[in-house]
């Protein structure tokens, strides 16, 4: 007699009401990685990729600016020559409201074969001799012009990138998120978080203190009662939160938070005083998701997860949401698309590749 065996297993289902979201085109045809910053009470500028793909070395990066919270953008303006590949920036604004941008040049990481410049990728990696440089400019005059880069190297980290939102701390000390091939890493696989610290307003940055082991690009924001939060990005492509009481010398171990394919994360001190997380989706539907945390990150409400967008249509490429809440309380989250949204469709015409602004209150999330 035959014998049926049935399987059984999880999957995610979504309660809820649907809704309508605003969106605003930050820019078409470019936006990879896009790091916001609020300038003003309605004023906003964002840094990201333009001038090629996700890898290519034509491309640099530029900053849009919006006066009107992020409704309408400026044209792109460079921030550095193009055919360097410069890459994944760190962006933020310091006590004087100079706007700085940190970045590293992945020309570094290239090689020619068969007459063409190729991706090296890692072998060149472990066999580099001496560190890998990274730049910062600054902008006096709201991203329309930016000093001459200046280049800097860490003690723990050989080969490596800023990543995300520069953060202030009370004492105007700014904080930077840097990740990459710990030195002393003879398979150039690894990757260390760092935070390194500026006390000059971005010009020179050290001070450098290990977050974790095993984690990648990471966001930090600073609590009411002046604790740090940190949303790293595994290597295993899920979100843990970490908490330093020290300004970042020291940290707590990591706690899993998003699922496998979710990340990278970005962490928003709201109004309110609740910790909002925005994260890209690499999951169907793909996109954006958020979570908030009512207690500075100790917990979150992972049975009620917000799909802010879930819109992507080929691949995995989007994402990397950045967030920033303007003072009428309404929170502006941008993220790029590399291969179509639902606003590349018909009239609209936004493109395959586009960087886009979406607007919402915190009821949406609530």
């Amino acid at each position: 007699m035959a014998i049926t065996k049935y399987l059984s297993g999880e999957s995610d289902f979504f309660k809820g009401r649907r809704g309508r979201l605003k969106r605003y085109l930050v820019c078409s045809m470019q936006g990879y990685f896009p790091v916001l910053v609020k300038t003003g009470p309605q004023s906003l500028a964002v840094i990201y990729r333009t001038g090629g793909t996700h890898v290519s070395i034509s491309a640099t990066l530029a900053v849009s600016t919006s006066g009107d919270g992020g409704k309408s953008w400026s044209d792109p303006v460079e921030i550095t020559p193009r055919w360097e590949d410069a890459r994944n920036p760190a962006f933020g604004v310091n006590d004087s409201g100079e706007l700085v941008a940190a970045f590293w040049k992945a020309e570094q990481a290239y090689g020619l074969c068969d007459g063409k410049i190729v991706w090296a990728g890692s072998e060149k990696r472990k066999k580099a001799r001496g560190k890998m440089s990274s730049y910062t400019t600054i902008s006096s005059d709201s991203g329309r012009t930016w000093s001459e880069p200046v280049p800097f190297e860490l003690k723990n980290i050989k080969w490596g990138s800023p990543y995300g939102r520069i953060v202030n701390a009370p004492d105007g000390t700014m904080l930077m998120s840097f990740y990459g091939v710990e030195e002393g890493d003879g398979s150039g696989e690894g990757n260390t978080i760092c935070i390194i610290r500026s006390k000059d307003g971005g010009i020179t940055w050290g001070d450098e203190s290990i977050v974790a082991r095993g984690f990648n690009e990471t966001s930090f924001a600073f609590m009411a009662d002046g604790a740090l939060v940190a949303s790293a990005r595994s290597m295993g492509g899920f979100v843990s939160v970490l908490f330093s009481k020290d300004n970042g010398y020291s940290w707590s171990g990591p706690e899993q938070i998003t699922r496998k394919s979710e990340h990278p994360a970005d962490l928003t001190l709201l109004q309110s005083g609740k910790l909002l997380m925005t994260y890209g989706r690499r999951l169907r539907p793909m996109g954006c998701g958020a979570l908030v945390s009512e207690d500075s990150g100790k917990t979150w409400n992972t049975d009620t997860e917000v799909l802010l967008a879930g819109d992507g249509i080929k691949n995995t490429d989007l994402g990397y949401p950045s967030t920033v809440q303007l003072d009428d309380g309404t929170i502006v989250t941008v993220l790029y698309y590399a291969s179509g949204s639902e606003m590349s469709d018909g009239h609209r015409g936004w493109g395959d590749v586009s960087c886009q602004a979406i607007h919402y209150g915190e009821k949406n999330i609530s």
